[in-house]
C-alpha cells in the first residue's frame, strides 16, 4: 500500500532555518515562496509519537446504518440524525457481505460534473452524528474505513469524514473560538491525503499534503485524535494514524476560546470539491465507508 509515514521534506541543502520554513509550506499545501517564517512555525507539524487513538482509549460508541431497505433510513436511524443532505439520492446501503467487514456500510456516489454541494448535479452526501457518549469530551478519537473505487479519479481533490464540535464551521465561514470547529480530511490529486481543519486562524487551510497516499480498490483504515486547546491556550493537538502507522500531526490549534465547545462527534462530509470547473468528476465514481469507531478517556 502506497503510504509514505514521512510528510516530504525540503532540501538537504537549504540552511536550517530555510528548510524549515520549506517543509511547513510542503506540508501546508502552501506554494513554496508565499510563507513568511512568522506566519507559521514548523515545528508545530510532525508525525505521532504515540501509539493509534484507538489502542489508547475506550471505545465508547460504534454507529452503524441501520439495517433498513433505504440508506438514508438507515443513516437517520444507525446514527441517530436529523442533520444531513444529499442521503436520499447519492448514498446505498451496503450489506456486510458486501463490505466485507462483518457489517454494513455506505456506498456514496459523485455524479459525473459535480463538485461543490451547493452546485447541480450534487454529488456526494453529508451528516453530523453525536453520540451521548462524547459529551463534554475535551479529547476524542475517531476510526473509519474507507474504499475508493478501483481507478477512482481524484481529479483536485475532494472532502472527507472528520471530528467537529459546536457549529461545525466549513464552506469558508469564520471560526471565531465560540462557533466551535470542524477538522475533516481531504483527498488530493492522485490520491494524496492531508487535514483540511476549520479552527481559529486556519479557516479551509491545507495541512500535511502527501503525508500519505490513498490506494483505490481496497479498504483503508483512518485514525483522527484530537485534543482540545485549553482556554486562552495554543495548544491543541490533532494527530493521524492510516492503517495504523502514524502519518501527521498537528499541535498548537486553537479549536476555541471558551471551555464550552467541545468534541460533539462526527462530521460525515464527502464530495468533489472545491467548487468549479476544475474541481468536477468527469464520470459516475463511488467510495465506500463502515467501521465507524469512537473512543475517549474513561477518566
Amino acid at each position: 500500500m502506497p503510504i509514505n509515514p514521512t510528510p516530504r521534506q525540503g532540501s538537504t541543502s537549504l540552511s536550517p532555518l530555510a528548510t524549515g520554513i520549506a517543509r511547513a509550506a510542503l506540508l501546508l499545501g502552501v506554494v513554496p515562496g508565499l510563507l513568511h517564517a512568522e506566519e507559521f512555525d514548523p515545528d508545530s507539524l510532525g508525525i505521532p509519537d504515540e501509539a493509534a487513538c484507538s489502542t489508547r482509549y475506550a471505545q465508547v460508541a460504534a454507529p452503524a446504518p441501520a439495517r433498513e431497505a433505504d440508506a438514508h433510513t438507515a443513516i437517520r436511524e444507525g446514527f441517530a440524525t436529523h442533520r444531513h443532505w444529499g442521503t436520499e439520492e447519492n448514498v446505498a446501503l451496503l450489506d456486510a457481505d458486501a463490505t466485507g467487514l462483518g457489517e454494513p456500510g455506505l456506498r456514496v456516489r459523485y455524479p459525473a460534473g459535480s463538485s461543490n454541494p451547493s452546485d447541480e448535479p450534487r454529488g456526494g452526501a453529508g451528516f453530523y452524528a453525536a453520540p451521548p457518549a462524547l459529551e463534554g469530551a475535551e479529547r476524542a478519537c475517531l476510526s473509519y474505513r474507507l474504499r475508493f473505487e478501483s481507478g477512482f479519479d481524484f481529479v483536485k481533490g475532494g472532502k472527507l469524514p472528520g471530528l467537529y464540535g459546536g457549529d461545525a464551521p466549513s464552506g469558508g465561514e469564520e471560526v471565531d473560538g465560540e462557533n466551535g470547529f470542524s477538522m475533516r480530511l481531504m483527498w488530493r490529486e492522485q490520491g494524496q491525503g492531508e487535514l483540511y481543519p476549520y479552527v481559529v486562524g486556519l479557516e479551509g487551510t491545507s495541512v500535511g499534503r502527501g503525508a500519505w497516499t490513498f490506494p483505490t480498490g481496497q479498504w483503508v483504515s483512518v485514525e483522527q485524535e484530537l485534543v482540545l486547546n485549553d482556554a486562552g491556550e495554543a495548544n491543541g493537538v490533532a494527530r493521524l494514524w492510516i492503517d495504523g502507522r502514524p502519518v501527521l500531526e498537528q499541535r498548537e490549534i486553537v479549536y476555541r476560546t471558551t471551555p464550552e465547545v467541545t468534541i460533539d462527534g462526527l462530521m460525515f462530509s464527502t464530495f468533489f470539491g472545491g467548487s468549479g470547473e476544475g474541481w468536477r468528476t468527469p464520470r459516475d465514481q463511488h467510495a465506500d465507508f463502515a467501521d465507524f469507531r469512537f473512543y475517549a478517556p474513561t477518566s
